[in-house]
C-alpha cells in the first residue's frame, strides 16, 4: 500500500504530475511530426489519419495543461472546470486512438462514428460542467462521486467496444492496438474499483489512468513508427561500410513491394494527358526509388538547351513546373539525352551542374542524382531523373537496376500521351 500511495502521489502532485504532462505531450508531438512527414511522402497512406489523431489529442491536452496552470494562479476556477474536462479529454483521447487504428480510407463509417462521438462528448461535457458546478461536493470528493462514475463506466464500455472491433476486423498493427486498449482497460478498472471500494483516490485526478497513459501514448507513437518501417522508407545500411553516416529515415532505399509503392508504380501508365502523365511518371519513379524529387527531361529542338518537362517533389508533396536550362551547363544530362543509357551525378564531381539544378527546384543542398534515357522508337529524347533525399547518401547498384526496370513503362506512357505535341 505504501508503494501504491507513492505511485499515486508521483502522478497526482507536483512535480510528478508536471512530468506526466511533459511525457504525454512529447509523445504526441513525436507522433504528429512523424505522421505529417510521411503523409507528405505518401498522401494515400494511413499517415494522414494518424497525423489528425495525434494533432487533435495533442491540442486538447495542451489546452488542459494551460487550464491547469491558470487554475494554479487562480485565474480560472479550476475546481469547477478541471474535473469534468480531465475525464472528457481522457475519454476523447481513447475514442480518437481507436478511430485511427480501426478506420479505413474506403469506409466512411469510422469517420461518422468519430463525428457523432465527438459531438456527444461535447454535449455531455457541457452538461457535466453544469451539474458539477451546481453540486455541493468539494473537489477532493470527485473521485468517489457519481460524477466520476458518470465518465468512468462509459469509458469501460468504449474500451471494450474497441477491443472487440480490433479482434474482429484485425487491422494493421491490431496486436499493438490490443495492447494499448488492454492497458487502458486495466487502468480504468483499477480506478473504478478503488473509487467504489477503498476510496484511496482523493481529488479528481485518476492516478491509475495516468499511470497507464504513460504506456498507452508511447505505444501509439510506436505504432506510427512501425508504419514508417513497414512503408519501406527506411534503409538498413551495410555495417561493413562505415565511411559515411547516413541518417536512418532519409536515405535512398530498397523499396520492396509495399502496397503504396505498387499502386504508385501501377499509376504510371494510367494517364494520357501530358501534365498528369509527367506527374504520375515523376512521382512513381520517385516513390519506387525512395527519392526526394523525380524530374522528366527532353532535349530541345535546337540541341542548345534542355527542358525539364516537369516533375514531382515527394518531400513537399508538390508539382515541379517546367523550365529550360542551357545544354552547355548540364553536360551529364545532355549526354544521356544524346544516347548514353545511365549516369550518376555526384555532388563533388558535378557540383556546378547539381547546384544549377538545386536552384531551380528549391533544394537547400546538393544530393546525388540518377538520370536514365527513356527508350523510344519515336526519337523523343527523353530522360528521367531522381534526386536523393540525403546529400550524404549514394545510389546503389540495385537502385540503378530499379530505375532501368521502370524505363519501358515510362516510355509507353510518354508515347501514349494524346496531347503531347
Amino acid at each position: 500500500m505504501i508503494i501504491l500511495n507513492s505511485i499515486i502521489t508521483l502522478v497526482s502532485e507536483p512535480p510528478g504530475n508536471f512530468v506526466y504532462h511533459v511525457i504525454i505531450l512529447f509523445a504526441l508531438e513525436s507522433g504528429l511530426a512523424l505522421s505529417i512527414r510521411y503523409h507528405r511522402l505518401m498522401p494515400e497512406s494511413d499517415f494522414g489519419r494518424f497525423a489528425l489523431a495525434s494533432g487533435v489529442v495533442l491540442v486538447m491536452r495542451m489546452f488542459f495543461v494551460v487550464l491547469v496552470i491558470l487554475g494554479v494562479f487562480d485565474i480560472i476556477e479550476g475546481a469547477y472546470l478541471l474535473p469534468p474536462l480531465d475525464r472528457a479529454i481522457s475519454f476523447f483521447s481513447l475514442l480518437v486512438i481507436g478511430w485511427a487504428l480501426l478506420s479505413r480510407p474506403d469506409d466512411m463509417r469510422g469517420d461518422i462514428y468519430l463525428s457523432v462521438g465527438s459531438i456527444f462528448i461535447v454535449i455531455v461535457t457541457i452538461v457535466a460542467l453544469i451539474f458539477w458546478r451546481s453540486s455541493s461536493l468539494d473537489l477532493i470528493d470527485f473521485n468517489n462521486s457519481d460524477h466520476d462514475l458518470f465518465w468512468t463506466a462509459p469509458q469501460v464500455g468504449l474500451i471494450l467496444g474497441v477491443l472487440v472491433l480490433l479482434l474482429w476486423r484485425r487491422p494493421i498493427d491490431w496486436d499493438f492496438g490490443l495492447g494499448i486498449f488492454v492497458i487502458a482497460l486495466l487502468g480504468t478498472l483499477l480506478h473504478l474499483g478503488f473509487s467504489l471500494t477503498t476510496q484511496i483516490l482523493s481529488g479528481y485526478i485518476s492516478a491509475f489512468t495516468r499511470i497507464t497513459d504513460l504506456v498507452v501514448f508511447p505505444m501509439f507513437v510506436l505504432i506510427i513508427y512501425r508504419r514508417v518501417l513497414d512503408s519501406n522508407l527506411v534503409v538498413v545500411n551495410d555495417v561493413t561500410d562505415s565511411s559515411l553516416f547516413v541518417p536512418l529515415l532519409d536515405s535512398p532505399v530498397d523499396p520492396g513491394l509495399s502496397p503504396h509503392i505498387v499502386r504508385t508504380i501501377a499509376s504510371i501508365g494510367v494517364e494520357t494527358k501530358q501534365n498528369s502523365a509527367i506527374q504520375s511518371v515523376s512521382r512513381g519513379v520517385g516513390v519506387a526509388l525512395g527519392a526526394e524529387i523525380g524530374l522528366l527531361w527532353e532535349l530541345d529542338t535546337d540541341d542548345q538547351s534542355i527542358r525539364c518537362m516537369g516533375g514531382y517533389d515527394l518531400l513537399r508533396n508538390r508539382t515541379v513546373v517546367d523550365f529550360i536550362l542551357p545544354a552547355s551547363q548540364l553536360e551529364k544530362i545532355a549526354s544521356v539525352l544524346n544516347g548514353q543509357a545511365l549516369l550518376r551525378l555526384d555532388p563533388i564531381l558535378d557540383e556546378m551542374e547539381l547546384q544549377l539544378l538545386a536552384n531551380q527546384v528549391g533544394l537547400q543542398y546538393l544530393s546525388p542524382a540518377l538520370v536514365a534515357l527513356v527508350p523510344s522508337d519515336l526519337e523523343l529524347n527523353k530522360a528521367i531523373m531522381v534526386l536523393s533525399p540525403d546529400s550524404l547518401s549514394d545510389w546503389s547498384e540495385s537502385d540503378q537496376q530499379m530505375l532501368l526496370a521502370l524505363l519501358d513503362p515510362i516510355a509507353r506512357t510518354l508515347e501514349n500521351i494524346v496531347d503531347y505535341h
